[in-house]
Formats: C-alpha cells, structure tokens, sequence
C-alpha cells in the first residue's frame, strides 16, 4: 500500500508523541521538585481544596535520595519492557505495541498524579517507564518504515527531535505548575497525550513487514530476510566465536555503556537542582535554557555523520565532555554563573552531537544484520540499567562528595570530568580492536 503524505505526516507524528512522552518523563518532576518534595509546598494544610479532594497531600514529603530514586526508577521499567518489545511486537504489532506502550504511560502518569507517597510514585513511574521502553524500541521501526527513500537517513534524528521536543515541555511545565498540589498538572498533561495517541492509533496506518523498507534502526526488529543466516539468539550471541561479532559487540557494549556513565541522565534528570547553588532565583530558567539550546544541536550529526564519521563523532566530543564537566565543577563550586553555564551548555552540546545520537547508528554500522536484534537488545539493556544507577546515585553522591556545602557541590563533576575521558579512551580502543579486523 502506496501511503499518501497526509498519511505518512500524521502516522510519523503519532508515532513520535509516544517517544515525546518519553523525553516528558525525563524532565517532568526536574523542575517541580521542591513543591513536589515539600522544598516549597508552604506546610500540609488541605484547606485550599473542597471536601471530597482533602485526602490529597500538597507534596510528598522525601528525601534527595527517595527523590532521585523515583525520578530515576522509570528506568527499570523501560529495561523490562524494552527487552520484551520483540515479543509484544510480534504478538500486536507495532500499533498494538504502540497502544499498549501509551496505555502504560497513561496509567502511570494518572497513579503519578494522585501519588501521596514515596512507594506510589515509584509504582507510577515504573508503570510509565515499562511504556516508554516499548516505544523507545518501536517508535523507530514505525519512523522507518513510513520515511520516503530520501529522508530515511533522517528518521533516527527525527526521533531524537520528538525526545527532546518532549524533554523541553516538561522543563517548561515548571513555570505555571511549580508549586503546591499544581505540581500534580504535570503528569497530568502527559495522561492527556496518552488519551490523543489512543485516539489516533484509530486514523493512522503502518505497511507491513514485506512492504517496509529496510533501515538499520528497523532491521533489529524485522525478521531476517531471505537468504540470510537466521538471528542469533542472546546465548548464540554471546557464545559466538565468530571474531567480527564478538568485537561489534564488545563495541556496542561499550558505547552503550560509555553514553550513560557521562553523566547525561543527571544533568537531565536534576539540571534545577545542579544550577540552583550558583542560580538560585533562576535555576529553572537556565534549566530551560538548556533544553531550548539542545533541540536545534540535535539536528547538526544529520550534517556531520556522513562528513566525519562515526567513530570521531563518538570519540572527540566525548573529549569535550571531560573538559566542559571541569568548568561546570569550577564555575558550581565558585558561584560563577558564566563558567557553570558555559560548562553545562559545552557538556549538553558536546553530548547532543556525539554519543546522544551517534550510539544508535554503531549496530547498524559495524554488527552484522544476523546478529543486530540479539545485540541492539543487550545493548539497551545496558543502557538502562546504567541510566538507573546513574540517576539514583547522583543526589547522594552530590550531597557526600560537597560535605554539605554549597561550594563543594560541583565536585561530583570532577568524577564525571574523568568518566568522560575514560570514556573516550575505552571507545576508541575498542574500535582500534574491531578496525583490527578489517
């Protein structure tokens, strides 16, 4: 079936609001947590809401580390359902799987929204995180398959932009939503979006697997096509003696891991509470004005990839990344609001052109397409697991390495100024290994 534009325009932002939603979920509680947490609830009283809503508390009184422990725990949900999209794919296909990951979403922002304590929005955000795992797998193969020949190239950039689309809505919720019982309105959008993209499955059209054009972020979800070797499974993956496949994988591994222990997640995660010391009155807006500079450099790799190249795109800003966390540390620990500035937006660039985009393009680059649904699977898992430690660690770690000083709470950016050169270090010889090879 030959989809007209209007079809293809509408199937394509469908499937782009399920991964928007995820970018939502990432930022969605950076800038409410204060009220969220009692930071700034103004005490318990109920007395602004009518009878029938005074079981509603104005926050949930928490710790950092329950905070960053809710925050980060949507995580372990999209590990879960990550690795178990293949199979909901197969068994609903992928607008099934899509309406199944919006579901997920709605009802976990909705339980997020009426959350009174700790363990409920911890139950809230794995609920959302299990939907945002199925449309971080899913939404791409979606893209693929409806992109025209000559933009395919663009689809995985086209599903970074709806993620970062979403980050900055979330950070922009902040503003009218930050405060006392208000801060619940946020999940709240996201329950509405939920509601459109149920609606929309309805209208929207998807080819089939023999109609879809190949495209290496599809290829590991689609069947192996005829005249190839059959996928390997995860245990055939991991036994393979097979040189080239054990290298890419190794590199894959790497680079998946590589991309989270930067530090990314927790300057998205926490970017309010990283500026709050040296902005105090305006962390929110520079939290803003962080996520409205990454939307655009999101673009540039669709410049640059065919020009440079994976491996320096994954290894040189990863370099720059080392460098920008020491100002960042300097500029937090000094109270000097251009250093932290210029540090954090070098850091969210450098990352925006290098291992942001570029770690989705290694599978398709470098595995061979037998083994690329065994190890773009274990790769994300990878990922999420180390987005999580990344995410509920970092409070604490913040809170243990200052000493309970405000000018001490940079310091955690010396550790991630010495993960990034690690970083870089590590993907560069493990290209030199697989490059070996050839």
């Amino acid at each position: 079936m030959t989809l007209t534009p209007a079809t293809t325009a509408l199937t394509a932002f469908w499937a782009g609001l399920h991964v928007f939603q995820h970018g939502m979920a990432v930022s969605g509680l950076n800038g409410i947590q204060a009220p969220l947490s009692c930071g700034l609830a103004g005490g318990a009283s109920n007395e602004d809401l009518p009878p029938w809503l005074d079981w509603i508390r104005p926050c949930v009184p928490m710790t950092p580390t329950e905070f960053g422990f809710a925050v980060s725990i949507f995580t372990l949900g999209g590990l879960v359902s990550s690795l178990a999209s293949r199979s909901v794919i197969h068994s609903y296909g992928v607008v099934g799987a899509l309406r199944l990951s919006a579901l997920f979403v709605l009802v976990g922002n909705a339980l997020l929204s009426l959350a009174n304590s700790v363990p409920q929005m911890s139950a809230a955000r794995t609920l959302v995180g299990l939907g945002c795992g199925i449309s971080t797998t899913t939404v791409p193969l979606v893209l693929a398959s409806v992109a025209p020949a000559h933009i395919r190239r663009s689809v995985g950039l086209l599903n970074q932009l709806f993620i970062v689309a979403g980050v900055l809505l979330g950070q922009a919720l902040s503003f009218p939503l930050g405060y006392r019982y208000l801060w619940r309105f946020v999940p709240a959008v996201s329950v509405g979006i939920a509601v459109v993209q149920l609606l929309g499955s309805a209208f929207v059209h998807v080819p089939d697997e023999e109609e879809a054009p190949a495209s290496p972020e599809a290829e590991p979800l689609l069947a192996a096509a005829a005249g190839r070797p059959a996928n390997l499974s995860f245990t055939e993956l991991i036994q393979s003696k097979e040189p080239r496949i054990q290298r890419a994988f190794y590199v894959v591994l790497v680079t998946q891991f590589c991309q989270q222990i930067t530090g990314i997640s927790a300057v998205m995660y926490f970017s309010t509470r990283i500026m709050t010391p040296v902005f105090p009155g305006s962390a929110k807006v520079v939290a803003l004005a962080i996520v409205m500079w990454k939307l655009p450099i999101t673009a540039s790799p669709a410049f640059l990839i065919e020009r440079v190249g994976v491996k320096p795109l994954l290894i040189l800003p990863t370099f720059i990344m080392a460098a920008a966390s020491l100002v960042l540390a300097l500029g937090i620990n000094g109270s000097t609001g251009p250093l932290a500035i210029a540090g954090i937006m070098v850091f969210v660039t450098a990352f925006s052109v290098g291992l942001g985009p570029v770690v989705w393009v290694v599978i398709g680059d470098i595995v061979p397409p037998h083994a690329r649904a065994a190890t773009s699977s274990i790769g994300l898992a990878v990922n999420w697991s180390t987005n999580f430690v990344i995410g509920v660690s970092f409070l604490p770690l913040q809170a243990w390495l200052s000493g309970g000083q405000p000018s001490g709470e940079g310091n955690v950016f010396y550790v991630f100024a010495v993960t990034c050169f690690l970083a870089a270090v590590w993907i560069q010889r493990a290209y030199a290994s697989f490059e070996a090879l050839t």
